[in-house]
C-alpha cells in the first residue's frame, strides 16, 4: 500500500536493523557539544565521561491483576468497544510494542471502572484480543499504574527487526492501543449508561 504524500516506501531502499545489545560504558564517548552561533566555526566540545556510579539492570515489573476483582461484581454485561470506557495510547520500542490502556479519572469517581479494568486486562486477556495477530513467539510483560488508572503492556515482537525493517503496516505500533480499543469485550452495563 502506497499513500501519495509519503512515498518512503514506494522503492526499495536500504534500511536499519535493530540489535538491542549491552556494550562497555569505556567503548562510549560522552559529551557535550556545543554548536556555534554563526554557519561557520568550530563546535566547541566537552568530554564528561562515564556515570561515576552506575547500577545493574534490574527485571522489569511484570505481574498479574494485584487484588483482582471478582468481575461478575460488576454485574450485567454487554458486548462493546473497550474504547467505549477506556482510552490507550502505544508506540514501538524496538521489535516490541508498549500499550498502555486507562480510566480517565474524571469519569471513574468511584474507582469502581478502573478496578474492572485492572482484573479484566490480563495477560491473556490481552493475547485473546490481539486475536489472529497473536503469534506463539511473542511474549507479553503486563503491569499496573494505579495513580494515573493504567494498565500498561509490552509485547515482545511484532515489529520483526524493529520500525524501519518492519514489513506491517503499522510499524511504529502507534495504531495498536486503537485497535485493541476496538475489540468488543464483555463490559459492565452500568459503565455504558
Amino acid at each position: 500500500m502506497h499513500l501519495t504524500r509519503d512515498l518512503r516506501t514506494a522503492t526499495p531502499r536500504p534500511f536499519l536493523g535493530f540489535y538491542p545489545a549491552v556494550i562497555s560504558q569505556s567503548e562510549i564517548e560522552e559529551s557535550v557539544n556545543i554548536l556555534p552561533n554563526k554557519s561557520s566555526g568550530d563546535v566547541s566540545k566537552y568530554v564528561v565521561g562515564p556515570p561515576k556510579k552506575t547500577e545493574g539492570l534490574s527485571a522489569r515489573e511484570d505481574y498479574e491483576p494485584t487484588n483482582a476483582v471478582d468481575l461478575a461484581s460488576f454485574g450485567e454485561t454487554v458486548m462493546a468497544p473497550l474504547g467505549d470506557i477506556a482510552l490507550g495510547r502505544s508506540g514501538d520500542k524496538g521489535a516490541n510494542v508498549n500499550c498502555g490502556l486507562f480510566v480517565p479519572e474524571q469519569e471513574d469517581e468511584s474507582g469502581e471502572k478502573w478496578n474492572w479494568l485492572r482484573s479484566f486486562l490480563t495477560k491473556d486477556q490481552m493475547k485473546r484480543m490481539i486475536g489472529s495477530s497473536w503469534q506463539s513467539w511473542y511474549f507479553i510483560e503486563r503491569c499496573e499504574m494505579p495513580e494515573m488508572r493504567a494498565v500498561h503492556f509490552v509485547v515482545y515482537g511484532p515489529l520483526g527487526r524493529g520500525v524501519s525493517s518492519s514489513k506491517i503496516l503499522d510499524s511504529l505500533g502507534k495504531g495498536f492501543a486503537e485497535f485493541i480499543r476496538d475489540v468488543h469485550v464483555p463490559i459492565p452495563k452500568k459503565f455504558l449508561s
